[in-house]
């Protein structure tokens, strides 16, 4: 952002020059090397950056055509797609509308051209929209907002290490102290812009900067290190061959000058500033000289002279729409006159002098409407932000509220299957016991069947021995009848009370082997509740009274039912998974 801020000076019109710039001064021999690069241009993007280029050099000696440049630029930027042309031509318009006292549309430009800025992430643009709303703040009066976003570009051009725009932001700064009237803070903010813009080597931001200084020297009537500051900037120029601000600092020099009495000399300054300013066509720099010679004039006594120069800066002025310059001027001229009892002449710029005075009043109407409105938009902004930093608030205690809740349903959740898997494992371990239980019942049970299954076979072979030994048919045939009794008894006894133990333990067993093998037989079912049992052949032979033979014979002849005679798996594994 750039533009030149005019500080009237109270008592007879003198005029005051501070330099608030982060471009370079217009300079006729750029602007003649970029029309001529725009001819022969014909990538769009890059006549985009020459149009850009052109604005900023004209910004401070031609309004309109540096608005129109960047026009220009916006419009072929939004037409080639070309984003961060289009963020830039918006915030050089920013910069032309401020300079142009349109605040309202400088900071649309400059607002619009932060939010597509901040879209695309591009943060040395959002710095720089952030300045060109700094300048608006601050030429309205609103300081805390002015500071605000000239502090929020500084740690944006920080963070990206730009030096030139951490010196930019921080003479802005120094600016916004120096209208509060806050020197000391000012002078801060002022020297540390200049110490890096001398590390830099930024000859144009030295003499800026050194120009700022100078005039806060100035505000403090500290005319000797003012002078000191100044003269110092002009020598840059002069090196620069900068002729535009070399013009300025003379301006500033006769003003102090002027403060020191040394107004002989300081006419000498004025008119050196004058010749510059007509040098490089820069019509208010004109006007001002006019209008400080005038009031050097006065304060010598040379009212003629004073008269002169008061109506060259008057014409001008006219002819360039200065407001401020003309109500000045025809105030001073009328007073003059009526010096010289010219009350005709006096009258005539009497009513020039209301006629300025209303633009004037208008101006200041719009621009305090304008005040009002930002101030509006801005507390508008902050009650938004409060409303949605309380309905974050109130999200988030409501999240917080939630996440309890879920943690104490998850806690009760996890205490109740907790609780149930407890319960579970207590009747597990229930059922566990007293399957346990049963099943060293049924070993018991099988083996007292098994001892009374040998009693019993042990009393058949002696009635078989007695048999032999009878003499008799008819005992012979006695005996042997209570020996295949007492064998067929016992078996079925035996079978019968270890079915129904069996059953007690291993329920639906049988049911589940008959579903799979329909065709197993009774002997082959007890053969398999054995085996359940893990019985090994022995076991089953002294319980069933049956050869281990037998017993072989029998589970191979199981297996091959079973369908696994040429498997490798355990019969006794295959029927624990039943």
């Amino acid at each position: 952002m750039r533009f030149v801020r005019l500080i009237l000076k109270p008592g007879m019109a003198m005029m005051l020059c501070c330099l608030f710039s982060s471009l370079p001064a217009q300079n006729s021999l750029v602007v003649d090397s970029l029309l001529t690069s725009l001819s022969v241009a014909k990538d769009p993007n890059a006549r985009i950056e020459v149009l850009l280029g052109l604005s900023a050099e004209l910004e401070g000696s031609d309004q309109n055509k540096a608005l129109n440049y960047a026009q220009q630029a916006y419009l072929l930027s939004k037409q080639s797609g070309y984003r961060k042309g289009e963020i830039n031509s918006l915030i050089q318009k920013g910069n032309c509308y401020f300079r142009m006292s349109e605040y309202r549309r400088a900071m649309d430009c400059a607002e619009n051209s932060m939010a597509m800025a901040e879209e695309l992430k591009m943060d040395r643009e959002i710095a720089r929209s952030l300045n060109v709303i700094g300048g608006i703040y601050n030429e309205l009066g609103e300081y805390d907002n002015s500071s605000e976003h000239f502090f929020k570009s500084l740690a944006i051009f920080e963070k990206i290490h730009d030096k030139k725009g951490v010196s930019q932001s921080l003479g802005f700064l120094g600016t916004v102290y120096d209208s509060q009237k806050e020197y000391d803070k000012a002078l801060g903010y002022l020297n540390k812009s200049l110490s890096i813009a001398k590390g830099l080597g930024d000859r144009s931001l030295i003499t800026k900067n050194l120009n700022n200084i100078s005039i806060v020297y100035l505000h403090l009537k500290k005319y000797d290190i003012s002078l000191m500051y100044i003269t110092e900037a002009l020598r840059i120029n002069i090196q620069l061959n900068d002729k535009r601000k070399m013009g300025l600092n003379y301006i500033n020099i006769g003003l102090t000058q002027v403060k020191q009495k040394k107004h002989v000399v300081a006419m000498g300054s004025f008119r050196e500033a004058l010749k510059l300013s007509k040098e490089t066509n820069n019509r208010v720099q004109i006007a001002i000289c006019y209008i400080n010679m005038g009031g050097c004039y006065y304060q010598t006594g040379d009212k003629s002279a004073s008269l002169e120069a008061y109506k060259a800066a008057l014409s001008e002025a006219r002819q360039n729409g200065y407001m401020k310059i003309i109500y000045e001027a025809a105030s001073v001229l009328g007073k003059l006159y009526l010096e010289k009892r010219d009350t005709i002449s006096a009258f005539k710029y009497k009513i020039i002098e209301n006629q300025s005075k209303d633009s004037l009043g208008q101006l200041r109407t719009m621009r305090n409407l304008t005040e009002l409105e930002f101030r509006y938009q801005t507390d508008k902004k902050e009650l938004v932000g409060e409303i949605a930093r309380q309905k974050k608030e109130s999200m988030m205690l409501i999240a917080i509220l939630g996440l309890v809740a879920g943690l104490i349903i998850a806690i009760l959740f996890l205490s109740r299957n907790r609780i149930k898997s407890k319960h579970a494992a207590l009747e597990k371990m229930s059922v566990e016991k007293e399957l346990n239980f049963k099943n060293k019942e049924l070993s018991i049970n099988l083996m007292a069947l098994m001892k009374k299954n040998e009693m019993l076979s042990d009393i058949s072979n002696r009635l078989i021995q007695i048999e032999k030994e009878e003499i008799t048919e008819a005992s012979k045939a006695v005996i042997s009848k209570i020996s295949h009794e007492l064998s067929i008894g016992a078996d079925e006894k035996i079978w019968k009370e270890f079915s129904v133990r069996f059953q007690e333990v291993h329920s639906g067993f049988y049911e589940a082997l008959l579903v799979k093998f329909p065709d197993l037989t009774q002997n082959e079912l007890k053969l398999c509740a054995f085996l359940r049992l893990n019985m090994s052949t022995k076991d089953i032979s002294e319980l069933t009274g049956q050869t281990v033979m037998t017993i072989e014979k029998s589970r191979t002849r199981l297996r091959k039912k079973l369908g696994i005679a040429n498997s490798e798996l355990n019969l006794v594994t295959f029927l624990l998974q039943i």
